[in-house]
């Protein structure tokens, strides 16, 4: 059963359950004012038998105290007064008169009534397929009498409540279907921008395309699902784009190192007798291109991932750290690089630090010529690598650290655009931050800070 349906059921259910408790109430209290009308004016025929004289049962029962009670049916001093029918009873609960030919029926609490007394007691019966509501009234003072019923024809009354009973049914039976239109028409309306969502993600599942049509969005709860769902997608088009690009950008910088590689060890196979330092050259080569490669990788790897090592966390010099940077990459790039360090200590994994701080310095390596310098100052858990290059455009500036960007400019330069997100992830991941602004007088200058360790306890005496 679909939303809608269940939505227009329960409506529908919840309207005429309202109707059926209204009718029910309505037909209830109908049905107990009629009655209580029929019974008051039994009483009132009830009360006009408990004159002391025995006058008004002789007119019932056509007997006083010292009358002898005639036998049979007819008029012999029986009357229908006021529409009232009458019947008396003896002692034992045996009809001794009647009045109109119409006998009504007994029951225990009828005899019950006329041997011992008691209250009046008042129901509903049937005679000859007519509805009276019979009072049996016990008579205490009669020898002759034990009670009389007095009926009155409810047939007329029961044919009014009969036909409220019909009438409330069909309204019920009315309620419920429109309460199911109306339901139907509200849950139309209401679950439309759901089916909207159900018809956009179908689409996405059947054809894989990210750029579906997303209904506009309110501000109820199916409205944040749609901005959601529109926000989702709008990701899901960005990590496409992004994979995309990362894939394209890898084959292009592994296409490089890969073909060095080829013509290289091609060279060392044709050539048995190759100048030692020829062959020395070559070899380094291949330790380079070797080296560049499985850095990619270990990048690709990492952002595509989104997985670091697991060296547990301890505390490290971050000044050795980026000594020990800073002399590989003289060694591997041949630039000068001048450092400035405050001895400091941090918490943190020792090999994601000299990677992070490795790309900066790299970075700053590839984007400024030599004999320019990369200057690298640790001061208090912060390492500002500045190059003196050409900066870096201010549209960029924001867009430096995502993941796989790389501006226009860099295109031509080696890399993959992926070392800076891994700086920028490595300092959230230690609680720190890293920046990168233009220095005034040219060059980039990257910020990366981290918290510094708390001083060790002084040592116990």
């Amino acid at each position: 059963m679909t939303l809608r349906a269940r939505m227009a059921l329960a409506l529908a259910v919840l309207a005429g359950m309202a109707a059926l408790l209204v009718g029910v109430a309505t037909y209830v209290a109908t049905a107990q004012r009629v009655r209580a009308e029929v019974d008051r004016s039994l009483d009132n025929q009830a009360e006009a038998l408990r004159d002391p004289d025995g006058r008004t049962l002789l007119q019932y029962c056509g007997t006083s105290s010292s009358i002898p009670i005639p036998r049979g049916r007819g008029d012999d001093g029986f009357e229908r007064l006021g529409g009232v029918v009458s019947q008396c009873l003896d002692s034992s609960g045996a009809v001794v008169a009647y009045s109109s030919g119409v006998v009504l029926p007994i029951n225990d609490d009828d005899r019950e009534r006329a041997a011992d007394g008691g209250r009046v007691v008042t129901r509903t019966v049937a005679v000859d397929g007519v509805t009276y509501r019979v009072s049996t009234v016990p008579i205490d003072y009669s020898s002759q009498v034990g009670a009389v019923q007095l009926a009155r024809d409810f047939s007329e009354s029961q044919r009014v409540l009969d036909a409220i009973r019909l009438w409330i049914i069909g309204v019920v039976i009315a309620v419920t279907g429109l309460g199911a239109i109306i339901g139907w028409l509200i849950a139309r309306r209401a679950t439309k921008p759901l089916v909207q969502l159900t018809d956009a993600a179908e689409e996405v599942a059947s054809s894989g395309r990210l750029d579906v049509d997303v209904p506009p969005a309110g501000n109820d709860e199916p409205g944040r699902l749609a901005r959601a769902f529109a926000t989702m997608l709008a990701a899901l088009g960005q990590s496409r784009e992004q994979q995309q690009q990362l894939v394209q950008d890898a084959g292009h910088e592994l296409r490089t190192p890969l073909t060095s590689l080829r013509t290289n060890v091609e060279t060392l196979r044709r050539y048995d007798n190759l100048p030692e330092p020829t062959r020395q050259a070559i070899l380094s080569d291949l330790e380079i291109e070797t080296r560049e490669l499985g850095a990619l990788v270990d990048e690709l790897v990492q952002l595509a991932t989104d997985t670091f090592d697991d060296e547990p966390e301890q505390s490290v010099a971050l000044d050795h750290v980026v000594d020990r940077v800073a002399e590989q990459v003289r060694r591997r790039t041949g630039r000068t690089v001048t450092v400035i360090s405050v001895p400091c200590t941090v918490i943190g994994k020792p090999r994601d630090l000299a990677r992070a701080i490795g790309n900066l310095v790299d970075n700053a390596a590839k984007f400024s010529e030599p004999p320019s310098p990369v200057e690298v100052r640790l001061d208090h858990g912060t390492v500002v690598v500045r190059d003196h290059g050409p900066g870096i455009p201010d549209a960029d500036l924001a867009h430096v650290f995502d993941r796989f960007f790389r501006s226009p400019e860099a295109r031509s330069k080696p890399g993959s655009g992926l070392g800076l997100s891994i700086v920028d992830q490595t300092a959230r991941s230690h609680g720190g931050t890293v920046t990168v602004a233009n220095a005034p007088d040219g060059g980039a200058v990257f910020t990366f800070s981290l918290p510094e360790a708390p001083p060790p306890p002084p040592p116990v005496v």
